[in-house]
């Protein structure tokens, strides 16, 4: 029993009228939603692009690595986390991966990848 034969079995009321359907309501209504949906999803995706583009430039330490000097080696790049990169620091080309850890002087860890095979 849908809505409208419930509805046309009440007894007419003076003054009050009678609902023929509710469906060409909630059909009306869809194209509404559907737009307020898409609008969402566009600015969650500038805001998110937005957000990635702001990083801007970050200074890694690559861990347990040393220059010719003795100072540990460090890379700038503009690479989000969870990027791995490949650098020679001395043994040979080794990979690291960049991560969000901050250290003490400002820069950023980027760990060894082929020394815990």
């Amino acid at each position: 029993m849908n809505l409208y034969n419930v509805l046309s079995l009440l007894p007419a009321q003076p003054g009050v009228e009678k609902l023929e359907s509710v469906a060409p309501l909630f059909e009306a209504s869809l194209a509404e939603f559907f737009g307020g949906i898409a609008v969402i999803i566009v600015v969650a995706v500038v805001t998110s692009l937005i957000h990635q583009r702001r990083q801007g430039v970050r200074r890694y330490t690559l861990l347990n690595s040393a220059d010719a000097d003795g100072n540990p080696v460090l890379h700038v790049t503009t690479r989000r986390a969870g990027t791995v990169i490949r650098r020679d620091v001395g043994r040979g080309p080794e990979r690291f991966e960049l991560t969000n850890t901050p250290l003490g002087d400002g820069t950023y860890v980027a760990e060894p990848l082929d020394r815990y095979l």
